[in-house]
């Protein structure tokens, strides 16, 4: 890197706040330090900035690049429908096939509905939700994230609940902006749920969970939790919905419940999905999809457009084929990660310590260890973390402030060891 190694980010940045609020469009780009990067291309497990500085790449585009960059495959179905033809207005072929990819691969899926994000596919599941019960309340989890959109925004990480860089565990939305009907509970506290439930469950439309907490800190519910949470659902005639943006096509070909065993109502998928391309889906039993046959209207302009959906065909195709080889290589190089970087902890002597959910790892600085609820990922520091990704990044690493990375199918073994030889260095440095 150069004596000033990010001096075309700082001056992009100068000039985006002229026109963009804190210059990024989607906030939590903005806590980057030293500065919050521009990039000019990707490839594989790279990522290159604006100043020519290569890195390492854990962002993963917050985590659909499950591939790596620019995957050959998927990017050469694209160009082939580049030439076809973008947004029809009208059906194509490549939908139906889509949905029957997903109906063949996901445990709960009958139906599907395509949509754009991930945040619009949780309303969507929601709204469904609401039609086919009749009922308006839902039940969601302290710290658990179903995107940007009101009314789930109730207690997740960076909520403006509580005070501090993280919110509080606390069992109480504000409803001036998420509305009543909100109920928030600790999660995989199996009495807890059966309390609120027994209290307000005929008014309970869906249960909405991540059905692993990877925004709330990369946990897995006890044995037994999940489950229970179905039965309980099943008692009082509400809809479980797992939010499965992030587990989807990662932790397993089926997502997180062909993992876990257990099979919600309805599922929100997203990221993983579309190496990269905006694409997200709301899958489950026909009885409630078909709701939106007639009660409950999913439009949007860009639902199904050819180029994401094409994307999306193209990476099922490459997870399906090679099942056998990248999930196993998934599991390893994570495997390798979170051991190395315990290790290298340990060897400073600094209270760090990854967990992971398949290839997801998460950092935790000053937290109970083990971690196993939201009430102790925030008992963590948060200002070391920051510290660390700031000079990860200084190491050719390219990492989250919080601590969240996403390994790649395209990250090799050689990257992993260069990885914790930067995972060294930058620990040296913020302990010095």
């Amino acid at each position: 890197m150069t004596e000033e190694p990010f001096a075309h980010s700082r001056r992009y940045m100068d000039r985006a706040r002229e026109v963009i609020p804190r210059g990024v469009s989607s906030a939590r780009r903005a806590a980057l330090r030293p500065t919050p990067l521009a990039f000019v291309r990707a490839s594989g497990s790279r990522i290159t900035d604006v100043d020519g500085n290569e890195y390492l790449d854990y962002v993963a585009g917050y985590g659909p690049m499950l591939l790596g960059h620019q995957p050959h495959s998927v990017f050469d179905a694209v160009r082939e429908q580049l030439a076809a033809g973008v947004l029809y207005g009208g059906q194509h072929e490549a939908e139906a096939e889509l949905a029957e990819r997903i109906v063949r691969l996901v445990p709960s899926a009958e139906m599907v509905l395509l949509s754009v994000t991930g945040s619009e596919a949780a309303q969507a599941a929601l709204r469904l939700a609401r039609a086919a019960t009749g009922r308006r309340a839902i039940v969601k989890f302290e710290g658990h994230y179903h995107g940007w959109l009101d009314p789930v925004t109730a207690n997740t990480p960076g909520s403006p609940v509580g005070s501090g860089p993280a919110p509080r565990p606390v069992a109480v939305p504000d409803h001036s902006v998420v509305g009543p009907e909100v109920l928030v509970c600790p999660w995989n506290d199996a009495e807890a749920l059966a309390d609120l439930l027994e209290r307000h469950g005929f008014e309970v439309a869906a249960v909405i969970m991540e059905a692993v907490a990877v925004n709330g800190g990369n946990l897995f519910a006890d044995d037994g939790y999940l489950a229970e949470a179905r039965r309980l659902c099943d008692r009082y005639g509400c809809l479980l919905v797992f939010d499965e943006v992030v587990t989807g096509f990662r932790l397993a070909l089926g997502g997180a419940q062909q993992r876990l065993g257990v099979v919600p109502d309805l599922t929100v998928l997203a990221k993983a999905l579309g190496s990269g391309f905006p694409i997200s889906a709301v899958a489950g039993r026909a009885e409630v999809m078909r709701v939106a046959e007639g009660r409950v209207a999913h439009a949007g302009t860009y639902n199904g457009n050819a180029l994401s959906v094409v994307a999306a065909n193209a990476t099922l195709d490459v997870l399906e084929a090679k099942r056998d080889v990248i999930y196993p290589l998934l599991e390893r190089l994570s495997g390798e990660l979170t051991a190395g970087i315990n290790e290298r902890a340990d060897r400073h002597g600094v209270p760090l310590r990854a967990t992971r959910a398949g290839s997801v790892i998460r950092l935790h600085w000053d937290a109970p260890d083990p971690v196993r609820g939201y009430a102790d990922v925030l008992a963590g520091r948060t200002e070391p973390l920051r510290e660390l990704a700031e000079s990860l990044v200084r190491n050719g690493v390219h990492a989250r402030e919080n601590g969240l990375w996403y390994v790649s199918a395209a990250h090799t073994e050689e990257d992993v060891a260069r990885t914790l030889a930067a995972v060294d260095r930058a620990l040296t440095e913020v302990t010095s």
